[in-house]
């Protein structure tokens, strides 16, 4: 008998309201779905669909006003290493540090190492992620997808067992962009981290995805969930993705028209 893959990820009944002067406005209203153990989890919506607030909590940065998260069975009550966040700004390293000293100084504070356990921890990663040769480079000399990379290093460095993406490559250039979501799936590949990435790309949740969570217009709620057969070495230029693009594209563009009447 198969055993089921267990469950990292249960977001239950998950609900978020924010205060804007005098008035409550929901961000989030009555959203529900799960993710197996190194699963490839996408929520894609429109923008301002609450899905960065909904990756926000998962990260324990947010606190819901009902509802709640599980990770790995136990309640999301604060941030926690083994949920390491990526964000889409390209300043969420320390300017002052070289990318290989931003990845040891993340290791020395969640990991309590020493730098010296932490110094070929950080080669190897920032290796992985194909930055051999600019480990002593500053952030202002860095591209965005190099940024991104460093990012992504000091990430699977912790020893994360997931990985929160919020639009990541959203600013990077197309064929950039392309080579981060390529060089994701093969880090992936490796190490069968698991994985919750928000983007408002039809093209890149299919990409990236084997479960595609998609959520309304806002207060954001979830319209369908789509569990992904492409083979992701070749997805884009399948049958089979243009087939499954149309049909994403068909919820959405429904849900929406259903939200102007």
């Amino acid at each position: 008998m198969t055993q089921s893959p267990a469950k990292f990820l249960e977001v239950r009944d998950l609900s978020i309201v924010y205060k804007t002067g005098a008035y409550l406005m929901s961000a989030v209203e009555s959203v529900s779905f799960t993710a197996d153990e190194g699963e490839r989890l996408i929520l894609l919506g429109p923008s301002g669909c609450g899905k960065s607030t909904i990756l926000k909590a998962i990260g324990g940065f947010i606190k819901p006003a009902s509802g709640e998260i599980l990770c790995d069975g136990e309640a999301v009550k604060k941030p926690s290493a083994a949920r390491a966040m990526v964000f889409q700004e390209f300043d969420q390293l320390l300017t002052w540090k070289s990318a290989l000293e931003n990845v040891i100084f993340a290791l020395k504070a969640a990991r309590k190492m020493s730098r010296k356990e932490a110094e070929p921890l950080a080669h190897h990663w920032l290796g992985k992620v194909g930055l051999s040769g600019f480990e002593n480079a500053y952030p202002h000399t860095l591209s965005g997808g190099m940024k991104q990379r460093t990012a992504i290093a000091r990430a699977l460095a912790l020893g994360s067992k997931a990985i929160l993406m919020d639009e990541p490559f959203a600013s990077l250039d197309a064929l950039t962009r392309r080579e981060m979501q390529e060089g994701l799936l093969r880090l992936w590949s490796e190490t069968k981290f698991s994985l919750v990435f928000v983007t408002h790309s039809i093209d890149e949740a299919l990409i990236l995805g084997s479960k595609i969570v998609m959520l309304s217009e806002r207060p954001g709620r979830v319209v369908d969930t789509i569990l992904s057969p492409l083979d992701h070495e070749a997805a884009a230029n399948s049958a089979e993705f243009a087939a499954l693009k149309d049909r994403v594209t068909q919820i959405l563009f429904q849900d929406r028209l259903e939200f102007v009447i």
